[in-house]
């Protein structure tokens, strides 16, 4: 197996304006009603004492053990070498299963195609050496895409994040976190 591909998050830095969510929906031509990135906002309690809001930018986390690829009935939810987990629409049927199954709400059913859709870390520009569209979209630089291994070699990382858990398929997520 290729090195885990996962998304880098610079959460402490997000200010959650969804940019990342519009580069997603235009450059992917996905449907306006379904995201296939969300932001959720937060409160903490800082190093100083003060509340001060946090945001989760969260799309598929492309997990080790991805529990959509384990249940669809049709093959159609498929790992690559790399991790990166996508939706074979050619096979899909769009019964759900993999959304019900996902416990990130990481397929969405596209009700315009009758078909279950899913960020797929934009597997395709990956693959010509270019950036997923939520990473060169975000103005701020939170997001990126690289190697796991690489990603947690990096000052500050972690496996989880301000609102984020392991909910025990092995997320390829990494959140960078500088300060408390």
């Amino acid at each position: 197996m290729s090195e885990q591909k996962c998304f880098v998050f610079r959460q402490e830095n997000c200010v959650g304006c969804e940019a990342c969510t519009v580069a997603c929906q235009a450059g992917n031509d996905v449907n306006e009603f379904v995201t296939l990135r969300d932001i959720s906002q937060g409160e903490k309690i800082n190093s100083e004492g003060r509340e001060v809001s946090v945001f989760l930018s969260q799309s598929c986390h492309h997990c080790e053990s991805p529990v959509c690829v384990e249940k669809c009935p049709q093959g159609a939810m498929i790992q690559r070498d790399d991790g990166i987990v996508y939706i074979d629409e050619s096979t899909c049927i769009g019964c759900g299963v993999c959304h019900y199954a996902c416990p990130y709400d990481a397929p969405k059913i596209d009700p315009s195609r009758g078909v279950l859709t899913k960020c797929d870390m934009c597997k395709d520009r990956l693959d010509l050496g270019e950036k997923p569209f939520c990473v060169t979209g975000c103005p701020v630089q939170v997001l990126d895409v690289m190697d796991l291994s690489d990603a947690l070699a990096l000052p500050g990382a972690s496996m989880s994040g301000d609102g984020h858990q392991d909910l025990g398929t092995a997320p390829s997520t990494v959140f960078i976190k500088l300060r408390g």
